[in-house]
């Protein structure tokens, strides 16, 4: 399935149009469709992530569906940041306080 696909079918999951998504997305709906319909590449990552949460997907799942972000990068990218460190567990404390 292509990402515009994936797109709608998102959208009819959530009962919104494109043209609402694009509103609750505060983009310009003439951009937006343009960018979903008519142009050849997938909508550019800072479209996906304000649509995400309108859609009932995370922000990573919409990379992966646009192709901007594959299975086997956040493969890669687990595997480099191993398991999370007790420094690192303080250092989030510290900036979630």
């Amino acid at each position: 399935m292509d990402f515009r696909e994936y797109l709608k079918r998102k959208c009819r999951e959530q009962n919104i149009s494109l043209h609402r998504l694009a509103v609750r997305c505060d983009l310009n709906q003439i951009y937006f469709y343009q960018a979903v319909n008519k142009n050849k590449e997938n909508p550019p990552p800072w479209v996906l992530r304000r649509a995400a949460p309108h859609l009932g997907v995370t922000y990573v799942e919409l990379l992966i569906a646009a192709g901007h972000l594959s299975e086997d990068d956040l493969r890669e990218y687990n595997a480099q940041a191993g398991p999370p460190s007790k420094e690192r567990e303080r250092e989030r404390e510290k900036v979630s306080v």
